[in-house]
């Protein structure tokens, strides 16, 4: 433990809370009892990759990155928030802290995509991909995964048009030759399709379904976040997430 101990702590907690926020990471004691080390899949019969002592395990403990799991220690959402924002870039901490940050195309006011930076609006579903049954299985199959791609990406397009204080009846900017009926009206025709999708898509679904899936894959809200609102009980959101990507993945577009 000798490297870790000689290294900058606080960079040592970091890359610790980095490593803990892969699946099924978990920190637990090593065998020699002498401190605390990262394992991957929490498989204790592999060297750990990081190693912590007794007194920052407890500072991780006390402070709430980490809490108790089966056979050692886990990570809290504080503790993959806390990740987050040292991996951050400069200048986009307070939102990588919720969710990715990535490059991405936007559609400026003249309809023309630009380049930027964003958080992920495919995160939410890239998070399902790691549901799992009982077995250790994915929860949702390639179908399902599908489909709730498709509606998220729909649901982001008919964003389009909807910020405040954009004017979509105004005269193109651009130097270019195009009219009225340019690259603007174009996307925001794409939008209103778009809307036009999610609203026949999640009208299909039974009330309770709708709601699942509108809270999880469209608000970003987490399983039990749902169970709460709903008053389900443990793990019903899960199946009727279930339920509702089956639905979508069978009905015709």
């Amino acid at each position: 433990m000798s490297a870790n101990r000689a290294a900058d702590p606080a960079r040592t907690i970091v890359r610790v809370l980095v490593r803990l926020a892969a699946p099924g990471a978990l920190l637990a004691m090593t065998p020699d009892g002498r401190g605390y080390g990262v394992y991957r899949g929490a498989d204790r019969r592999r060297r750990p990759v990081l190693l912590l002592s007794h007194a920052q395990t407890q500072t991780l403990l006390a402070d709430g990155a980490i809490a108790a799991a089966p056979n050692g220690f886990a990570l809290t959402p504080a503790g993959r928030a806390r990740a987050q924002r040292a991996l951050a870039t400069p200048g986009e901490t307070f939102h990588a802290q919720h969710a990715p940050i990535v490059a991405r195309g936007v559609i400026d006011a003249d309809g023309d995509v630009r380049m930027g930076r964003g958080l992920d609006p495919m995160g939410a579903v890239r998070r399902l991909a790691h549901l799992r049954d009982g077995d250790g299985r994915p929860w949702l199959s390639a179908t399902e995964m599908a489909a709730a791609s498709r509606l998220r990406a729909d649901w982001d397009q008919g964003q389009i048009g909807l910020t405040p204080m954009t004017d979509w009846s105004a005269p193109p900017t651009s130097g270019g030759a195009r009219g009225p009926g340019d690259g603007r009206q174009a996307a925001l025709a794409r939008g209103l399709d778009a809307r036009a999708r999610v609203e026949t898509a999640l009208g299909a679904l039974a009330a309770p379904l709708r709601r699942a899936v509108t809270a999880i894959c469209l608000e970003e809200c987490g399983l039990e976040q749902v169970e709460r609102r709903e008053g389900w009980p443990p793990r019903s959101a899960k199946v009727a997430l279930k339920l509702a990507l089956a639905q979508l993945a069978s009905t015709p577009r």
